[in-house]
């Protein structure tokens, strides 16, 4: 939406879907992980017991895995 100009910012972006200018920033730069690290996380799948996969709890899956 930033690059085909339907919205200025991102701060105009976190304004339209209605969540922080912070909060878009992160999801923004998951689209910047390296491709090895996205594919790690596929590879996952969903270990975890809940729906919810919080950034800190993929931080551990993520160090050990490219420690392989």
């Amino acid at each position: 939406m930033i690059d085909n100009g339907q919205v200025k910012n991102q701060s105009a972006l976190a304004k339209l879907i209605g969540i922080s200018r912070v909060r878009v920033t992160q999801i923004l730069n998951l689209l910047k992980l390296d491709s090895r690290i996205i594919q790690k996380v596929e590879k996952l799948g969903d270990p975890l017991k809940g729906r919810i996969i919080t950034e800190r709890r993929l931080r551990l899956y993520i160090n050990n895995s490219l420690k392989e």
